[in-house]
């Protein structure tokens, strides 16, 4: 976190354009916000049982997860580097806060905070992965419930046609429409005549304009920031399609991303044009 930090705040303090700047801030914001967020969870993680549940638990509230033993079909033990692919949360081999989709134990919450000794869980939609303390304790009170250790497989699916999910389709609709504004937008004004003949195209960071071109030189300057943006949100849309093989939901967070940047360049440009037109 400390070196993500470092290096964008160096960028920001190199940056001279008032989008880059500001698109550097939103990120090193969301970077900051996503790290603190599964910092809290896994320094504060704690795992509690009563007589028919198993409680998942950190501060603040921002992890509060409760199994019911009868739902747990059986168990798994490993040690050693954790083994998949991380879809979604922070870790890697050495611990996991999220979702993973480990190597023949299939789509799994991971609130692993040591790899030394992990169990997994398998319930009949998720499995969940931890590294309890105290571990032949734990181990223990699966037993006393007739939870049994048996290995299982699960398979990758096929991708799942995730454009016909209102998740991904509704953001999808929305950021496409922003694309096409952002793009078309300064051409039909401009070719309308509804632009002055003079129009700033470059910014300092406090956004005072320190280059001025003619219309046609805004619009088309605007107009590659909508090509951009398509780019990325193809880049996304197909981003998600192939994580959507390992868990569906986490294949939703690319299309934000695409509607975040979308927006962001979007507001930028609503906010040039109110202020020189």
């Amino acid at each position: 976190m400390a070196l993500y930090d470092t290096l964008l705040i160096i960028l920001i303090n190199f940056a001279n354009s008032y989008e880059i700047y500001n698109l550097l801030k939103l990120a090193l914001i969301s970077l900051n916000t996503y790290q603190l967020y599964y910092i809290i969870i896994c320094g504060t993680l704690k795992y509690s049982i009563d007589e028919d549940n198993l409680y998942i638990t950190s501060a603040l509230g921002l992890k509060n997860e409760k199994i019911p033993f009868h739902q747990i079909q059986m168990y798994q033990k490993s040690q050693g580097h954790v083994k998949g692919v991380k879809l979604a949360g922070y870790g890697k081999s050495k611990f996991a806060i999220g979702r993973s989709f480990i190597d023949k134990i299939g789509n799994t919450y991971m609130f692993v905070t040591s790899n030394k000794n992990v169990i997994y869980l398998k319930t009949d939609t998720i499995s969940y992965g931890l590294s309890p303390e105290n571990f032949q304790e734990f181990e223990g009170e699966l037993k006393k419930r007739k939870i049994n250790c048996f290995k299982w497989e699960n398979k990758l699916n096929k991708n799942i046609p995730i454009n016909r999910e209102p998740k991904f389709f509704v953001p999808f609709i929305v950021t496409t429409i922003i694309v096409i504004l952002l793009t078309l937008n300064p051409i039909a004004i401009y070719l309308s005549g509804k632009l002055p003949d003079k129009m700033p195209i470059s910014f300092n960071t406090g956004f005072i304009a320190v280059k001025f071109g003619t219309g046609r030189q805004f619009a088309f300057k605007q107009m590659v920031y909508g090509l951009l943006n398509m780019g990325v949100l193809f880049c996304m849309y197909y981003a998600g399609y192939i994580y959507s093989k390992y868990d569906k939901k986490s294949s939703y967070k690319f299309i934000y991303i695409s509607l975040i940047v979308a927006a962001f360049y979007l507001i930028m440009q609503v906010k040039i044009l109110y202020t020189f037109r």
